[in-house]
């Protein structure tokens, strides 16, 4: 069972290499590594050629993440796919792990993992966290995503694992100068279409530092940007969630509205609302007033 890992990167330089070599010090080596620069101005490629053959090297043009996960996807061979972000990394024992999950279970689209938050910028050394059974859940939540109702709560970017012939379907991303697409629509996809895995163990960890690009005071606007344009994107590849997208583009108005940046995500909203029912349109207008009165609140208490 082939195993590759796809590394977006942009402007990481002092984090890279970091992921990279968690990849690497893997207990059951992984086939291939697949390190997509997007572009960085920093010293991210002197970092990346560093490895020589040991990863798989792609620069391209800034066209953000979406376009850089399918430019990984395109030119890997894995049947199994894990994402990595470059400046999360793996545990030791993650690919071993997940490799006999997914032997064990033939029909499993997907397998997702805990990710431990660590403050700082280095990458720790957390060993063999070993497999509890206890802490495997079988999830299953596409009646809450038809129902626009989910209860399942995915990890980030580097907690993601999937079959490749599960997965393929929704590659290339939606990429272009006006779409703004992270790892909600990939995880909201995966819920929607197939009951998967969730083992509750930090298999992986995400370091929260002062670039992160969800944190801060950039976070309500990333928001408003990704969860529009998600929901677009969501409800044209799978119409049973327009409920749950309904939801997500009130979420997206009330964080842009909230911010002064509802004229980047106007064009995309638009173009979404003009089949909706006064109903349906009326509850989203609501909701997202509502909402981005609260988030104006914290962000003057900040």
């Amino acid at each position: 069972m082939r195993v590759s890992v796809i590394i977006p990167n942009f402007n990481y330089g002092e984090y890279i290499s970091g992921a990279i070599q968690s990849v690497l010090e893997q207990s059951e080596p992984v086939d291939e590594i697949i390190v997509i620069d997007d572009g960085s101005t920093d010293h991210s490629r002197k970092i990346i050629m560093g490895f020589g053959d040991k990863v798989v090297p792609i620069f391209q043009e800034n066209t953000g993440q979406a376009a850089a996960l399918s430019n990984g996807f395109s030119k890997s061979t894995g049947e199994i796919i894990c994402l990595l972000d470059s400046d999360d990394f793996f545990s030791p024992e993650k690919v071993k792990i997940i490799k006999k999950l997914y032997a064990e279970n033939a029909e499993t689209g997907w397998i997702f993992h805990d990710l431990l938050e660590i403050e700082g910028t280095s990458v720790p050394h957390i060993g063999d966290l070993g497999t509890n059974p206890q802490a495997i859940r079988n999830i299953d939540d596409r009646s809450g995503m038809k129902s626009g109702r989910p209860s399942y709560v995915a990890p980030a970017t580097s907690g993601l694992t999937f079959r490749r012939e599960f997965i393929k379907d929704l590659f290339p991303l939606p990429s272009s100068q006006s779409i703004y697409i992270s790892d909600h629509y990939i995880k909201f996809y995966c819920a929607a279409m197939s009951a998967g895995i969730h083992l509750a163990q930090h298999l992986g960890g995400q370091l929260i530092h002062g670039q992160n690009l969800y944190t801060g005071q950039r976070q309500i606007a990333t928001r408003g940007k990704i969860f529009v344009n998600t929901a677009f994107a969501l409800r044209e590849i799978c119409p049973d969630t327009t409920k749950f997208c309904n939801g997500l583009l009130s979420e997206g108005k009330a964080c842009a509205l909230a911010t002064g940046t509802y004229a980047a995500v106007k064009d995309v909203a638009d173009r979404y609302t003009v089949e909706l029912s006064p109903f349906e349109l009326l509850l989203i207008e609501g909701k997202a007033l509502v909402k981005s009165r609260l988030y104006k609140r914290n962000i003057i208490a900040a």
